[in-house]
């Protein structure tokens, strides 16, 4: 059976990963920052309502927006694992 590890919901630590993501993908530091904010608000938004989340389900949000407003972010997040 797994142990099952929980976490406090990290604002903090979501825009910081979505900024070494997008920096990592060759944008900007600004534009970074106001990627990984918006990601932030939007993680905020959704999240808000909701008493315990998987971070599987925290990853899809994250993904969804990055989608909506940077696809090639998007990409390296999903694949962030995968990429060399």
């Amino acid at each position: 059976m797994r142990k099952r590890v929980s976490y406090e919901y990290d604002r903090e630590g979501i825009k910081q990963h979505v900024m070494r993501t997008a920096k990592s993908a060759g944008v900007p530091e600004g534009w970074a920052a106001q990627i990984a904010e918006r990601v932030a608000k939007r993680t905020d938004a959704w999240i808000r309502d909701k008493d315990l989340v998987t971070e599987g389900d925290l990853r899809k949000v994250i993904a969804k927006e990055l989608d909506k407003i940077a696809p090639d972010i998007a990409f390296a997040y999903k694949n962030h694992d995968k990429i060399i």
